[in-house]
């Protein structure tokens, strides 16, 4: 993936979560979503659901392309593009482009608050060496451990300034050594919501979710999400502590009593008993009536997941994500012209660099072409492309040759594609030298097939080339070796297949039937105006003069065209159309 196209998935994913948790913040007040286990778990599927987003959905393929050409296209010169540069140095330093800077911001970002994670275990670490146990175990807190029916490790430390729980394999509670001198009804309440904690397991659901803050540390909805969920888990604990309790006063009071202590800062990502900022909402939790029937919480989790499943379709849509695909082709060659082509009456394309192969480079070319008035390529220039594939591409258009009537302006532009495929391991790979050979009239067609069939075996021979490519070498040896059976069979009943040139037409015998008309490196459109000048079409007989006013056609319509006639036997005869050089 490309700097720039890492850079516009990011951007592209913290769109598509940022909608998706806004959606979902709207739909929760909307439907009044304020049962605290329903919404704990409406929120946390949301924060999955934002996570697997981008692993849920289909991203775009996007054609390899040049980053010049994107300069190209929004007006930059040619000078501009290959300007060299003084230092390779700088021009390699990630401090150079935005993408560089954005990546070591988003970096250090996460590097700063892992180190903090990091200090923040260390001295939960040593609080748990340093703390003493708690002994005697107040009976208002061992009567706590009785009623939630769980244990864990009991401590005092004055490292700490409110009740904190933490750990995977041996839980411990840390008291501050305040918690002796307490009313036992608020000693007992806050050991149920501390012990509540130890048995719900939410040491590792903390974990998690701070490092899903350290990652997505840049993300301001991400971090509200994460809030939500641990407040709203901290509001089903006072729930199930009310419960307990049977009195939200004598909860309310603990709290109250925790919140007018003496407190000072700690480093621990542990959740706490009290946190001042969740205060407020909390107490207005817990006395708050709240008549939510199952059949409308059923409802509305139902319409909400509906809604932000439709959110997030809309999210995918508007800001898809984005992926190197292979360029689009509408033929299986290597090189092909996807712009500049529509009124070529004749044009190669350029062969694949050997360099540009060995290297992996693929791409698109972007050329500006000077046209004069007979249609032929006077001038050209490279406007975007990578460096390998430049001059090939531009020693390829100065040979066109467009028809003069369609051009509607003496200049154009064209854009060459160069596709990597296994089977371009060599100079010409399997692609261009069995599909593209240029075939001028000398070979026979039984030697054009005997040839064929050679380079396919020589490409099978590759070890290079995948499964998958050999199956389809395989088949096309079969097709050819059909065909090459086919014309030896001929040969050898004595109609041989030959090619009468321009200076042995006086050796053709006719009159014969025009059975098919090809091109070779030929426009469709100055095909169709020969046909239409010679008055020849498919099932016409072929004689002298139907074959001198098919050499006219040609000339008049561009005097690089060349026709080849095949005699196949029985009367049929086949004629090729062909770009000379």
């Amino acid at each position: 993936m490309s700097s720039d196209m890492w850079l516009r998935n990011l951007v592209a994913c913290g769109l598509q979560a940022g909608i998706l948790v806004v959606a979902g913040a709207l739909l929760a007040r909307l439907f009044r979503l304020e049962q605290p286990r329903a919404a704990l778990a409406y929120w946390r599927v949301l924060l999955v659901a934002c996570l697997a987003l981008p692993f849920s959905q289909p991203w775009r393929a996007v054609a390899p392309q040049h980053a010049a050409l994107v300069a190209a296209a929004a007006g930059v010169t040619n000078a501009a593009i290959t300007a060299p540069t003084d230092s390779g140095a700088a021009a390699s330093s990630p401090w150079s482009s935005v993408e560089g800077l954005t990546a070591i911001v988003l970096c250090g970002g996460i590097l700063l608050r892992a180190v903090w994670l990091m200090v923040g275990a260390w001295v939960l670490g040593r609080i748990r060496r340093e703390a003493n146990l708690l002994d005697p175990i107040p009976e208002s807190i061992a009567r706590a451990q009785d009623r939630v029916g769980v244990a864990a490790d009991l401590c005092v430390s004055r490292r700490v300034s409110g009740p904190i729980t933490f750990g995977l394999r041996r839980p411990i509670i840390v008291f501050p050594p305040g918690i002796t001198s307490l009313n036992p009804s608020v000693q007992h309440a806050i050991a149920c919501h501390e012990l509540l904690h130890v048995r719900r397991r939410d040491w590792p659901s903390q974990l998690v979710e701070e490092g899903i803050r350290t990652l997505f540390w840049f993300h301001p909805a991400m971090w509200w999400l994460v809030g939500r969920i641990q407040l709203t888990r901290e509001q089903l604990v006072d729930d199930e502590s009310v419960a307990l309790l049977e009195s939200r006063e004598r909860y309310v009071e603990a709290l109250l009593v925790v919140a007018t202590e003496k407190s000072s800062a700690y480093l621990t990502p542990a959740p706490a008993f009290f946190r001042r900022n969740l205060l407020k909402k909390r107490v207005a939790h817990i006395l708050k009536e709240r008549t939510m029937t199952t059949r409308r919480l059923v409802i509305s989790l139902g319409a909400s997941a509906a809604a932000v499943a439709l959110a997030g379709v809309v999210a995918v849509r508007s800001f898809p994500l984005e992926a190197h695909g292979q360029p689009s082709s509408s033929g299986t060659h290597p090189v092909e012209i996807v712009k500049g082509g529509e009124h070529l009456l004749h044009g190669d394309v350029p062969e694949y660099p050997g360099r540009a192969i060995e290297q992996k480079v693929e791409g698109d070319v972007l050329l500006d072409i000077a046209v004069d008035d007979r249609g032929e390529v006077s001038d050209a220039r490279v406007l975007a492309g990578p460096e390998e594939l430049r001059k090939a591409a531009l020693g390829a258009v100065l040979d066109w040759h467009y028809s003069p009537a369609a051009l509607r302006s003496a200049s154009t532009q064209a854009t060459i594609r160069f596709t990597l495929a296994a089977a371009n391991t060599t100079f010409h790979g399997l692609a261009y030298s069995a599909e593209m050979k240029e075939e001028k009239g000398e070979l026979t067609n039984t030697q054009r097939l005997e040839q064929m069939v050679g380079e396919l075996q020589r490409a099978m021979e590759d070890p290079k080339i995948s499964t998958s490519q050999l199956e389809e070498y395989r088949q096309k040896a079969a097709i050819v070796e059909k065909q090459l059976e086919h014309s030896r069979a001929l040969h050898a009943a004595g109609e041989v297949t030959f090619t009468v040139e321009r200076r042995d037409r006086d050796k053709f015998v006719g009159p014969s039937q025009l059975v098919a008309f090809t091109t070779e490196r030929v426009s469709a459109e100055a095909a169709s105006e020969v046909l239409k000048r010679s008055g020849l079409k498919i099932g016409d007989p072929i004689t002298d003069q139907s074959l001198k006013a098919l050499d006219v056609a040609a000339a008049a319509v561009d005097e690089h065209l060349h026709v080849v006639v095949h005699h196949e036997g029985e009367g049929r005869v086949s004629v090729v159309l062909v770009s000379r050089e």
